[in-house]
């Protein structure tokens, strides 16, 4: 009796280990749950709120994979080095649109302009990202269509910046910047307050400029408003009020370190001095987020007669347990044209990007005045 009834023990232990190690999905075909180890990094991914302003933003840049932080010209300055706004000399604004992730409806729009003011540049930008209609769900219409809620929702995340740059010298030049920023849906958003320095010098050597930016140091947010604060929830056999706890979550902060070097065209090129029709520069940049893992990138710039150009470029993202990606996640190439009118300049540019196992982003720049 003692033997049979230690086998049907000894077989119910096997039976409740072979379940449990099915539902951690370590079963034959199911795979390998990803569990920490000595071997597994920590990842800061997901840590910080407003993702958004990690985007990388501008037709121009994001043709060359987002190195422009060194060369921070035009409108894109705004965004990637406060400083090179100080290199505006007259009105500038434009208009960069970005479809993100393909046509899903996922969209960042976003513009500013450029004062000359005050022996400097001062600036203004502002964008938004949103997600397009997304049905919404209730307790009581679970496949959607609650005539009191709405059929939809949008969840965006917008941001506004206004930013002073001077050239102290001849060679360097900075800019500082307050920003705003804020993401959410209605009745229950997140709101951030932070700022941008940046620094860029020209070192006189081999057409060689070093940018330096660090962008988003601010305060932390949390979600707040009535469909998080104060919600009425539904229960058998009546109804009660809860109120969800949200937690502060800080900006997403970063710090970008960038060369740009002449390699034909310029007075001081690298390679050729000889001034022609074309130029060709090159940028490396290395980026790191407080919630990202150090990213590398490398972008060029051909430009003929300062009408037309070509761009292309390589970020590496470095993401330690992302072994799926491929070479093409965070390749980069795009082209602009350049016009004249009315005594001021008319750019047009475009940029894809490479996005591995998402689709694939396309940006669309306008700038005048520049």
């Amino acid at each position: 009796m003692n033997r049979r009834l230690m086998t049907l023990s000894l077989a119910a232990a096997m039976a409740l280990g072979a379940a449990e190690s099915r539902a951690q999905g370590s079963g034959p075909g199911i795979g390998t749950p990803l569990v920490p180890g000595t071997t597994n990094t920590n990842s800061r991914v997901g840590t910080r709120g407003a993702n958004f302003l990690e985007i990388g933003l501008g037709a121009r840049a994001m043709g060359m994979a987002g190195a422009y932080s060194a060369l921070a010209e035009g409108l894109p300055a705004l965004y990637w080095n406060l400083a090179g706004a100080a290199e505006v000399a007259n009105v500038a604004g434009g208009l960069n649109y970005a479809q993100l992730y393909g046509k899903n409806g996922l969209d960042f729009i976003w513009g500013g302009a450029i004062l000359p003011l005050a022996g400097g540049a001062v600036g203004i930008q502002i964008g938004q990202m949103s997600s397009g209609d997304i049905e919404r769900t209730s307790y009581d219409f679970p496949e959607g269509g609650d005539p009191i809620t709405g059929s939809t929702f949008t969840f965006s995340s917008t941001m506004g910046m206004l930013s002073y740059s001077r050239r102290l010298t001849d060679r360097l030049a900075v800019g500082i910047g307050a920003k705003y920023a804020t993401e959410g849906i209605s009745n229950a958003r997140a709101r951030w307050f932070g700022g941008d320095v940046g620094l860029r010098f020209r070192t006189g050597l081999y057409g060689t400029t070093i940018g330096a930016a660090l962008a988003n140091v601010g305060s932390s947010g949390r979600y707040e408003g009535t469909l998080v604060e104060d919600t009425s929830q539904k229960t058998i056999p009546g109804t009660i009020r809860v109120r969800y706890r949200t937690e502060d979550m800080e900006m997403p902060t970063m710090f970008r370190f960038s060369v740009m070097t002449d390699l034909v065209g310029g007075p001081e090129a690298l390679l050729s001095q000889v001034t022609t029709a074309g130029s060709l520069r090159a940028v490396g940049e290395f980026a790191n987020a407080i919630d990202t893992d150090l990213q590398g990138a490398l972008g060029v710039e051909y430009s003929y007669r300062n009408i037309v150009f070509l761009r292309g470029g390589k970020r590496w993202l470095n993401e330690a347990d992302s072994d799926f990606q491929g070479f093409e996640r965070g390749l980069a190439f795009g082209g602009g044209i350049r016009l004249p009118v009315a005594g001021r300049s008319v750019q047009f540019d475009y940029a894809w990007n490479g996005a591995g196992e998402l689709p694939n982003t396309n940006h669309f720049g306008f700038e005048f005045g520049f």
